[in-house]
């Protein structure tokens, strides 16, 4: 019997860009692909951890509130 391949996800970093791993996500789990691994870095990491904890729509819901002061009192 063949085994089924593994499939691993691994999210890079990229400030604003890294939220696009929020929509390829959701595209990749309706066309059927799940992983059996995900991983991440800066951003990457915290849409990973989102995704494997079932809770991409709170995340996402928060990126798209995030305005620049906001984020700069992240820094603060």
């Amino acid at each position: 019997m063949p085994r089924k391949p593994k499939i691993g996800f691994v999210l890079g970093a990229g400030s604003a860009r890294g939220w696009a791993h929020i929509g390829v996500l959701r595209a990749l789990t309706e066309a059927g692909i799940k992983p059996d691994l995900i991983a991440g870095c800066s951003v990457g990491a915290f849409v990973g951890a989102a995704f494997s904890a079932g809770r991409l729509d709170q995340l996402e819901a928060w990126a798209l509130s995030l305005d620049w002061k906001r984020v700069l009192k992240l820094a603060d």
